[in-house]
């Protein structure tokens, strides 16, 4: 016959652990707890010193020099931005310089063009019609005309489509009146820009250039007007003697 084993109580996991927690502390336990616990409070100390004013760890001394410090810096920035608002005004002034010295070229330019009768013009003026048909009206009258158109400040003139400048002469032909080379006829047709208001009064004026027309039996009209445009123009002066320096 088979002979029994013994059986031995068989000690469950649970029992091992209840066992484990009631069992008395050992001194090697101890140590871990409060190994654990100075590992946390480090933690915590150092989370802490990282959220913490930079400041606050400063002396006051710290903060009278960095304060120091920064009105230094403060001074100098606004030195430097000083500087630099003094360039920005003196590049501003010298480009405004330039661009009202490059306009006065440019009008000077174009002012010298209308004298010069080289380029067409327009604005406001007069046209006056002098009807001669006794022929009475001779270049004198014209020469002292244009003078007095000129004096009175008219700015550009042409007449029977011929554009008068400083290089303008009358003279007197069998056939007429001779104005730069080319022979005109009556009705004369001056187109004048400028003032109207003055030009016509210098022509009206007693012994002025109109009157002393109609004393010639010429019929002379004076129409004002706001926009006489002067299309034709003078051929360009080629300077025979003078030359750019």
């Amino acid at each position: 016959m088979a002979r029994n084993s013994t059986n031995k109580p068989q000690i469950s996991r649970g029992s091992r652990l209840r066992e484990a927690l009631l069992a008395s502390p050992r001194p090697i336990h101890i140590l871990l707890v409060v190994i654990c616990m100075m590992l946390g409070i480090a933690l915590v100390t150092q989370v802490r010193a990282q959220r913490a004013d930079p400041l606050d760890q400063m002396t006051e001394q710290d903060l009278v020099v960095l304060l120091d410090e920064l009105s230094g810096r403060e001074e100098t920035l606004r030195g430097e931005k000083a500087e630099l608002e003094s360039e920005l005004a003196d590049l501003e002034n010298a480009v405004s310089q330039q661009q009202a010295a490059d306009e006065a070229a440019r009008k000077s330019v174009e002012q010298a063009r209308i004298n010069a009768g080289t380029v067409p013009v327009e604005g406001e003026g007069l046209t006056m019609i002098v009807t001669d048909p006794q022929g009475g009206v001779n270049a004198v009258q014209f020469v002292m005309t244009l003078g007095e158109l000129r004096n009175a400040g008219a700015e550009a003139v042409s007449i029977n489509g011929i554009r008068a400048n400083a290089q303008t002469w009358f003279s007197m032909s069998d056939v007429g009146i001779i104005m730069n080379g080319q022979v005109i006829h009556s009705p004369y047709q001056w187109k004048v820009i400028g003032d109207s208001d003055t030009i016509a009064t210098a022509l009206e004026i007693s012994a002025g250039a109109a009157w002393q027309m109609r004393s010639k039996n010429a019929d002379v009209e004076i129409i004002k007007s706001q926009q006489v445009v002067i299309d034709e123009v003078a051929p360009t002066p080629i300077p025979q003697y003078a030359t750019e320096k």
